[in-house]
């Protein structure tokens, strides 16, 4: 019974004395809570406006290149597609008017060469795009 009435008055303490939080913090604690911490007070070098013009000049130049890259890239895509469906279209054709296994083999060779074709031609426009442009750095 005393050890709860001990710490009953403990608790009571403690809640009273916290808020203030004097008592339970030391002087390294108290004045660390004060200072500034990760922050930089050092401003950045201004620029000129002849670097941020020549940059805007080439953030533009670079948003074209891209633009005319992605446009590019997805007209191969979609010459790959139409190709890929203009074959597999006469596959199913000719699958549907073959009767015998050598009729059928030679749908299905005709089908895999078109695909090779179209494979080849996406490749070939891929690589005349080259690489996507980079972004200009300041």
């Amino acid at each position: 019974m005393k050890l709860r009435k001990h710490m009953t008055v403990v608790a009571i303490a403690i809640t009273i004395i916290a808020p203030t939080g004097t008592a339970f913090a030391t002087t390294s604690e108290s004045q660390a809570g004060t200072q500034a911490t990760g922050t930089s007070t050092t401003v950045p070098a201004p620029r000129s406006r002849a670097e941020e013009a020549a940059f805007r000049a080439s953030m533009k130049a670079w948003q074209k290149a891209t633009r005319a890259w992605m446009n590019g890239r997805a007209a191969a895509m979609k010459a790959q597609r139409e190709a890929m469906s203009t074959a597999a279209a006469s596959l199913k054709t000719a699958m549907e008017a073959a009767t015998t296994k050598e009729a059928r083999r030679a749908a299905m060779e005709s089908f895999k060469s078109a695909r090779e074709s179209a494979k080849a031609a996406y490749d070939i426009a891929i690589a005349a795009l080259g690489d996507r442009p980079s972004r200009p750095t300041r």
